[in-house]
């Protein structure tokens, strides 16, 4: 049963994603998004380890993992990155992601519906119409969509259909193991998948002061910290509501370039923040009242 706890620690999970856009931007002019990403997914996965280490949560017996479950994660992980790299190379930063985070909840309730014929609530087509609309709002003055092209256009959307079948699969895997553990492995199979990128690009940049921040911060904020209690939640939250719940992204990452960073704010993007907060708000509620009901009953 979905507890406030639940909502609160994918909430937390989601803000920390947020923060990968901050560790990028202070990262050294020669830092390739490539490099970046290999450096975020290794030094996540060795952080995860050694919490798993040290609380004893590190599989007993390997063999018994879903590895077809763990697989599907890892491929998700390694989609994920080329997809969003290449849309922003194409159509911009603000399109995809727009796009990406936009339609990942849609996918994520096409998917749990044709897959486990689940139905979303009914506030959760509300809270998804009110954050989708924030979204647009955030970002209507940056979409510039004259030079894309229908194959561009669709890889935002691709990186979305990926990122909802990781939401989807991934609980799957916590069946058996904690979520740490889960992202320990998966985190474990792309970075080394993904290793040779470091004989294509230069790598110098990790070794200096800043980069040094960088790849740290991203690796145990981002990924350790973020994939740990989002996954957390979702376990019990469910992926549909968890897709919506996520949203919780862009306002955290938002808010940082506001304050942190001094990125200029317009009146769009505070309505945009303010439909977000009401798309949350609606869920959380819904979650907590859902949870008096089914407490009800059961007593």
């Amino acid at each position: 049963m979905t507890t406030f706890r639940d909502v609160i620690l994918l909430l937390i999970g989601a803000l920390c994603f947020s923060t990968t856009g901050m560790f990028q931007s202070i990262a050294p002019e020669d830092a390739s998004p490539w490099i970046v990403g290999e450096a975020r997914m290794s030094v996540g996965c060795l952080c995860l380890f050694a919490w798993c280490f040290f609380s004893h949560k590190l599989p007993k017996n390997w063999k018994a993992l879903p590895w077809k479950y763990i697989a599907v994660c890892a491929g998700c992980i390694l989609a994920y990155s080329p997809l969003f790299f290449f849309s922003v190379k194409a159509v911009g930063v603000s399109t995809t992601a727009v796009v990406a985070i936009g339609v990942t909840p849609l996918w994520t309730a096409i998917i749990e519906k044709v897959v486990y014929g689940e139905t979303p609530p009914i506030r959760w087509y509300v809270a998804t119409f009110l954050a989708l609309a924030g979204i647009v709002h955030m970002n209507a003055e940056s979409f510039d969509t004259s030079s894309s092209s229908l194959l561009y256009s669709i890889l935002p959307i691709a990186a979305g259909f990926v990122y909802a079948v990781l939401l989807v699969v991934t609980p799957k895997v916590m069946e058996h193991i904690p979520a740490e553990t889960t992202m320990m492995i998966v985190m474990g199979i792309a970075s080394v998948v993904m290793f040779p990128v470091i004989f294509l690009f230069p790598f110098d940049w990790i070794f200096t002061t800043k980069g040094a921040v960088v790849v740290v911060g991203i690796g145990l904020i981002s990924v350790g910290l973020a994939f740990s209690l989002f996954m957390t939640g979702l376990k019990y939250t469910g992926s549909v509501i968890g897709a919506t719940l996520g949203l919780a992204e862009p306002i955290g990452a938002s808010i940082i370039g506001i304050v942190f960073l001094g990125e200029p704010v317009s009146k769009l993007q505070i309505g945009g923040l303010h439909l977000l907060f009401a798309s949350i708000i609606l869920l959380v509620f819904g979650q907590i009242l859902l949870r008096k009901k089914t407490k009800a009953e059961t007593e």
